[in-house]
């Protein structure tokens, strides 16, 4: 896939979402893209993809700092968990590849049980 269509496939996705007030894209090359999903001032979360290592990255940023997130690595899963997100989550779970809705989804549970949203 190309970084054109994850850009195209993140603005898609991201229209289902009511909470994400705006999307930016922060760096782009013909193999990597950054983008933020702005949740407001204090919160955002940034989405990595570089197609030609495989990477996928979701992270959850409040304050400046990861409070969630979920890693494909060359096609292996891991999660950040929230309330411990310097840890690697290697459990069944935790390896279990997700998409950017699912993520969206979690993101908003998480957001809303923490009073963020």
């Amino acid at each position: 896939m190309s970084t054109d269509a994850v850009e195209h496939e993140v603005q898609r996705t991201v229209a289902n979402w009511a909470f994400v007030r705006r999307v930016e894209t922060v760096d782009k090359t013909d193999t990597a893209i950054k983008l933020r999903l702005h949740i407001d001032t204090d919160c955002f979360i940034q989405v990595y993809t570089n197609t030609r290592k495989q990477i996928i990255s979701y992270a959850v940023v409040f304050n400046r700092a990861r409070i969630l997130g979920r890693d494909c690595d060359g096609g292996l899963w891991h999660r950040h968990p929230p309330g411990k997100p310097d840890q690697h989550d290697f459990s069944p779970d935790g390896q279990r590849a997700v998409s950017l809705d699912e993520f969206l989804k979690e993101t908003q549970q998480i957001l809303q049980d923490q009073g963020l949203l």
